[in-house]
């Protein structure tokens, strides 16, 4: 996977240095984001809330297309209001370290088109808890892979050093960790509102 990752990083540094001198542009921006952590399994898909804070910085290839990259933590959770009325369940939490590298379409309409690959890196894993059988041998243990890579699709509205829209994170990854214990699927997915000031 890392070797992907580094071919992908050298083809946007390639497709940078190739832009002539008028073309270049640099844009920096800080970015809030929250919605719906969607957590789709083989039986279910659960829903929850999903909230991001992050740096970007975009570079202008010409008047319409630009490349966006940066960092970010995510936090997303699982049902957090039935975590709290109801006793027993195994509600999910988990926070995200993630770079995004996304192709984007500027309009005459001030709309900013993105598709583009995620890379996101867990640094706040949530532990199995089976409350019903508290001798499983997988409590304590954790609940999803250290790194998955989704698509982000993104829709934004220009207005002055604000951007406006919407992003989707969809997991491309099944990330779920079985221990050899249980079986499924676990796909991470968000749909979030986002702002972003850009200077």
């Amino acid at each position: 996977m890392m070797k992907r990752v580094n071919i992908a990083l050298l083809l946007l540094v390639g497709v940078l240095s190739t832009a002539s001198a008028q073309e270049k542009k640099w844009e920096h921006s800080v970015n809030l984001s929250t919605g719906l952590f969607l957590d789709g399994t083989t039986l279910s898909c659960d829903g929850g809330l999903s909230a991001r804070l992050g740096y970007g910085v975009a570079y202008r290839l010409a008047e319409r297309f630009s490349v966006k990259s940066g960092v970010a933590y995510r936090v997303d959770m699982e049902s957090p209001i039935k975590a709290f009325t109801y006793d027993g369940g195994d509600y999910d939490a988990f926070g995200f370290v993630e770079v995004p590298l996304v192709a984007r379409y500027h309009t005459k309409d001030n709309l900013v088109l993105g598709l583009g690959p995620v890379f996101s890196f867990c640094t706040n894993n949530d532990t199995y808890y089976i409350d019903a059988n508290p001798l499983s041998p997988l409590n304590g243990r954790t609940k999803i892979k250290d790194f998955y890579v989704g698509l982000q699709p993104s829709i934004m509205y220009q207005w002055g050093h604000f951007n406006f829209g919407v992003e989707a994170n969809i997991g491309l990854m099944d990330v779920k960790l079985n221990h050899g214990l249980t079986t499924g699927s676990k796909y991470l997915h968000q749909v979030m509102g986002c702002v972003s000031f850009r200077f």
